[in-house]
């Protein structure tokens, strides 16, 4: 069996690393030039590490990340709301919560694969059956093809008609900076109010992550002197985290998701990670979603036959949870960006009470311990 998949982000490499494990060979089509340096970033929960560690990739990634043990939530003002404990769940998921740079991870899962395997400066058109048709007019024959070409994904404009993301009211500024002691060890910030939310995070050795949201009309963009000036009257480590990064470090994007699928895919074409859920960053799973979409969909390709019945299995296994996670990430998105004083001291008041810290952590708990297949590894694989 042969697959073809568009797209060398997170999902793409993880499935071409999932199904190579099972014996199965896979071309990912990727159509920038080069796969480079981006992006900041990325929260990898227990659930996630679970699936790199049936990849393969579990001790490489670990070495290069930050274990986060608890999350802290505050006010603007940095009063203390609640306290999440992470370090709880994780040993109840069997995998620590860690935080890494997104170019690593891509990197961890690239070098994994033989170069050959992943071209780039190629674009995908269309396709036909299982056939990849390319810009060039070249046609790429496959047994499978998936399309993980992300949230403006061509093979699920094709399965699905096109149309462009939904907006979900507020855009986002995000960077890497140096780490000068701003969180306790094995701490993550969240701090809400006045409809934004700053996170974070410790991202690697001697960094961290952070992130900050305001509600705002869709494509409004601002100088880092702009942002830094909406943010001044935050108690620390708001300011200080945003001025301390240069400017050219610091990316922002809209925030955007699409509405769930009821179904991904037809024969065998199929669609994985962003092309089939992308959600918004509020429960911080959609590099995690990808990664378990990867290790299922090579479950399902070497346990079911034929391969339509292989693909229409892995559907049904994974669109209710990932419905779940983007309809569940939208909504926690509305609730932490409210900007009404009264709507605001509602929500941090039963965030802070017994019922809401055990409410918050059962969820957590509940999206963590997902339980994946094991991956039979190939003899191929092995050697």
């Amino acid at each position: 069996m042969h697959a073809v998949i568009i797209g060398a982000g997170i999902g793409g490499l993880a499935a071409a690393l999932a199904l190579r494990r099972v014996g199965i060979e896979s071309l990912v089509v990727e159509r920038a030039a080069g796969i480079h340096e981006v992006g900041a970033g990325l929260s990898i929960w227990s659930n996630a590490v679970n699936a790199l560690r049936a990849l393969g990739v579990e001790d490489n990634v670990m070495a290069a990340a930050s274990v986060v043990e608890r999350n802290l939530v505050q006010t603007r003002a940095g009063s203390l709301i609640t306290q999440n404990d992470f370090a709880a769940i994780g040993r109840r998921a069997g995998a620590a919560n860690i935080c890494i740079h997104r170019a690593i991870l891509q990197k961890t899962l690239l070098d994994s694969l033989p170069s050959a395997s992943v071209p780039t400066g190629t674009r995908c058109s269309g396709f036909e059956g299982s056939t990849a048709i390319l810009e060039s007019g070249e046609r790429v024959a496959a047994d499978v093809l998936i399309g993980a070409d992300g949230i403006s994904s061509v093979i699920r404009e094709r399965l699905h008609g096109g149309g462009p993301p939904r907006y979900a009211g507020y855009t986002c500024w995000r960077g890497i900076c140096c780490d000068k002691g701003a969180l306790p060890d094995g701490s993550a910030l969240l701090a809400v109010g006045a409809g934004s939310q700053f996170g974070l995070w410790p991202c690697g050795k001697g960094q961290l992550y952070w992130f900050l949201t305001k509600n705002a009309p869709p494509g409004t963009t601002q100088t880092k002197t702009q942002v830094v000036g909406l943010y001044r009257g935050w108690a620390a480590p708001v300011p200080e985290t945003v001025e301390g990064t240069p400017e050219d470090a610091i990316l922002q994007n809209d925030i955007v998701d699409r509405p769930p699928l009821r179904w991904w895919g037809r024969g065998r074409v199929t669609l994985l990670g962003d092309a089939a859920h992308a959600t918004t960053p509020n429960l911080g799973q959609g590099a995690c979603q990808a990664l378990e979409d990867a290790v299922v969909l090579a479950h399902c390709l070497t346990t079911f036959a034929p391969v339509e019945t292989a693909l229409r299995k892995y559907e049904r296994m994974r669109i209710p949870r990932t419905t779940a996670v983007v309809r569940n990430s939208w909504q926690s998105g509305k609730i932490l960006q409210f900007d009404s004083p009264w709507l605001e001291s509602s929500r941090n008041w039963f965030m802070g009470t017994r019922l809401g810290t055990r409410l918050g952590m059962w969820a957590f708990e509940s999206l963590l311990t997902y339980g994946l297949p094991k991956l039979q590894s190939s003899e191929k694989t092995n050697c």
